[in-house]
């Protein structure tokens, strides 16, 4: 086995070159800068001989880090809402009195916050959407989308605000069908007297 000193004798070799203003012996007989110049031809080469730029800087150079190229992350967010679940009549042992009642429709806005959908159903020609404070929105779809095709959810890719908004936004089903919504309407209970 080696002994320490065998180990670190290259090592105490090189050190007198990497110390910066350190001169090899005889260096006091080099010309500060010279260029190398070739008798035939008598070019320049671009390669300058001087104390700063000494003939083993391509050792250190292979110890350099490499030039970093640009790296760019992306973060993609999918939303996924699912079927709202069947509703159960919590009142059906007390038999409340018939109230005529009937669903009005309200203008929601362009824009809901996609975090507080719930749920999802298909009635008719519209998607209805259960939202999280006890709200019921219905979606009309852009022309030619089907809400049956959104019966079993629908995917949605999270915007920067965080919102969906009419003709802005896509949803996608399962099935692969991607649409846009054309509006928002809020269905309210009124009752009829």
């Amino acid at each position: 086995m080696p002994s320490l000193p065998f180990l670190f004798a290259p090592l105490a070799l090189l050190l007198p070159l990497a110390l910066p203003g350190a001169q090899p012996a005889g260096a006091e007989d080099i010309v500060p800068v010279a260029e190398q110049a070739r008798e035939r031809d008598r070019s320049l080469s671009p390669l300058p001989l001087s104390q700063d730029a000494p003939a083993w800087s391509p050792l250190f150079d292979g110890v350099a880090p490499a030039n970093g190229e640009q790296v760019r992350i992306q973060r993609r967010v999918i939303l996924r809402i699912s079927p709202a679940p069947a509703r159960q009549n919590l009142t059906a042992e007390a038999a409340p009195a018939p109230v005529r009642q009937r669903i009005v429709e309200r203008p929601a806005g362009n824009c809901i916050e996609s975090a507080d959908i719930g749920g999802v159903a298909d009635r008719g020609d519209r998607l209805v959407m259960f939202m999280r404070d006890r709200r019921t929105l219905a979606a009309k779809l852009e022309k030619g989308c089907s809400p049956r095709d959104f019966y079993r959810g629908f995917y949605m890719e999270r915007s920067d605000d965080g919102k969906l908004c009419v003709r802005r936004d896509r949803l996608m089903s399962r099935s692969g069908a991607k649409c846009q919504v054309a509006s928002f309407t809020q269905l309210v209970v009124e009752r009829v007297e």
